[in-house]
């Protein structure tokens, strides 16, 4: 769609031009808070009644919201976009009137008693907090669209919870004719840094909130099976934990391309005494390549004594590597300028039942294990969420998927504690500690 004459391309985020891009019958418009979601549905629904004689049902689970927020909202777009004059609004029956293209955007909620049964001629719905109507809605919005060309149900919404039926229908299944679109407070450009500073704070409060109103992922229900039973946020977490002059930092790698991720650590020379730590001070996660992310690692830690271990399998080799002799660990020595003194590899991943042990141990008994909430907010994130896998046969498994369970990080974790502290579970026992 393109933008009017006259109007700046200001008014619109990068969001609406996606959501313009897409024709499917079934748009998935969902991610954290201020990410512009509903707004820029708003300007698309306007923009095609101004041009085309449609009919769209903007729905809400109680009617009574709508007053308070979305038709106020539609109405500021109106004025926004300089087509004041070009609608009316009918008070008592919820409807927006194009006066030229006749098209009508009546406004319901799943409440009204009409409960839409004499809606016809619909051919367009935009399902405001979608996530707050259960899939028998959806499947009567779905019926009643129907026999008209150019379809569409936008679905906009903030991912509460992982066991949504958004999800296991849309996208485990990975339902046709469907478009996701995923944003965040980092995708509006017109958010001024305190806006994003407060959208920040979150993290320091209450992670499965920041998890879905600020990264916009898919929340997690109450962690009833937990992984790291011993980790308290209370007593591992700290809000700040600031570089140590020297001590070395020891470098953990897990090799997803989706993430690729790494934490950086820090640990005292003394092992189990009342005085030993470790302290677990930055993440590094994101689309990068390896070069990129060594790359912010030098310039965090230029001129320090750097370690690395991490992912067994990074050990072998890659089809996408261009020399045959090449592995992430001898790409990553490079790329860091390291001795092979400082390349601490495993040869082999412990099994999750072992790791589990070990690092139940550790944070259990071990004398000042902390995580910066400053800088490793996803990791605590995943030290929260982690759970074990019920499915499997296997004891201790834990549970894994790249939809939610991600828990690149949390391995970075895992094999860090295995190079570093294998075996402690086992000095605990015998009493050889501290």
């Amino acid at each position: 769609m393109n933008i009017p004459q006259g109007l700046s391309p200001e008014l619109f985020t990068p969001l609406f031009h996606q959501l313009c891009d897409t024709t499917n019958r079934f748009v998935l418009n969902y991610g954290g808070t201020a990410a512009g979601k509903s707004f820029s549905a708003a300007q698309k629904e306007v923009l095609i009644a101004n041009k085309q004689p449609i009919k769209t049902l903007v729905i809400r689970k109680v009617g009574n919201t709508l007053r308070d927020s979305v038709i106020p909202s539609f109405r500021n777009r109106i004025a926004e976009l300089g087509l004041a004059d070009q609608f009316n609004y009918n008070k008592s029956d919820r409807i927006l009137t194009h006066k030229e293209t006749g098209a009508e955007i009546v406004f319901r909620g799943l409440d009204d008693p009409d409960k839409l049964k004499s809606f016809e001629g619909l051919t367009r719905i935009l399902v405001e907090e979608a996530a707050e109507i259960e899939f028998k809605d959806f499947a009567e919005l779905n019926r009643r669209v129907r026999g008209v060309p150019d379809i569409q149900i936008t679905l906009t919404f903030n991912p509460i919870h992982e066991e949504h039926w958004i999800k296991k229908h849309f996208i485990d299944k990975e339902t046709p004719n469907t478009t996701i679109i995923h944003s965040t407070y980092k995708d509006n450009p017109y958010l001024t840094d305190e806006d994003r500073e407060q959208i920040e704070q979150m993290r320091h409060y209450d992670n499965n909130q920041y998890r879905v109103y600020a990264l916009g992922e898919w929340g997690v229900l109450t962690n009833d099976s937990p992984w790291l039973y011993a980790f308290d946020k209370e007593l591992h977490t700290l809000p700040y934990i600031p570089y140590m002059n020297g001590f070395p930092v020891h470098l953990s790698f897990d090799f997803n391309r989706d993430p690729l991720t790494c934490i950086a650590v820090q640990k005292s020379q003394t092992f189990g005494q009342q005085d030993s730590f470790v302290h677990i001070i930055k993440e590094f996660s994101g689309k990068y390549n390896l070069r990129e992310m060594c790359e912010q690692i030098l310039t965090t830690y230029n001129g320090n004594m750097l370690f690395v271990t991490g992912d067994a399998s990074g050990n072998r080799g890659d089809v996408s590597m261009n020399a045959t002799d090449s592995t992430y660990y001898t790409m990553i020595q490079s790329y860091l300028n390291l001795h092979p003194r400082q390349m601490l590899l495993n040869s082999h991943n412990m099994t999750h039942h072992n790791s589990r042990l070990l690092l139940n141990t550790l944070f259990g008994e071990y004398p000042n294990i902390r995580i910066s909430t400053a800088g490793c907010p996803l990791l605590i994130n995943d030290c929260l969420i982690a759970r074990t896998d019920n499915e499997s046969s296997q004891p201790g498994t834990l549970r894994k998927d790249r939809k939610v369970y991600k828990m690149d990080l949390f391995d970075a974790m895992r094999y860090f504690f295995q190079t570093h502290f294998n075996g402690y579970a086992g000095r605990v026992k015998l009493g050889k500690v501290g």
